[in-house]
């Protein structure tokens, strides 16, 4: 488990950051919206809530209560270390959205289409206690939003 720091950091911002390195994860991309966000939207949204699980379809696993954060989560659907890499860029650079953040932004999202597009032909399985949770029951809806990230980020695998 790894704690982050944000103390002395501005928590929309934070919240910002961390929302716009983030991807969708499968069924996410069913609500993944492509824009990166604000401060000020973030600011709006940590009006009513501190406790994210998935935000406009990415994946974020975080509570931003307290003046760290545990990043285990974030980084294991986001990329190894990369929560602690965006508050270090925040820090740093004083944006929310750096080059090096949409570029992780970017990576992500490529990946996480990539794995979509293989669970849309599977389908969900039970094995024992085992569950192995396939998309080909959604193939239709997500399918389109799946190929539409993959445009948007200019990658036509």
């Amino acid at each position: 488990m790894s704690k982050i720091s944000i103390q002395g950091l501005n928590k929309a911002e934070v919240l910002a950051a961390l929302y716009n390195a983030a991807r969708p994860q499968g069924g996410g991309f069913l609500h993944y919206d492509p824009k990166p966000m604000t401060k000020e939207k973030a600011e709006k949204i940590l009006e009513t809530d501190y406790d994210f699980d998935y935000l406009k379809g990415r994946v974020m696993k975080i509570n931003l209560q307290k003046d760290e954060f545990e990043s285990y989560s974030y980084d294991r659907d986001n990329g190894e270390g990369l929560a602690a890499k965006v508050v270090a860029i925040l820090r740093q650079k004083g944006t929310v959205n750096s080059d090096e953040i949409k570029q992780a932004h970017s990576k992500g999202v490529i990946n996480a289409a990539k794995d979509v597009r293989e669970a849309l032909n599977t389908d969900t399985t039970t094995y024992g206690n085992t569950i192995s949770l396939g998309l080909s029951h959604l193939k239709n809806e997500i399918e389109p939003k799946v190929n539409k990230a993959l445009e948007d980020k200019g990658s036509k695998n």
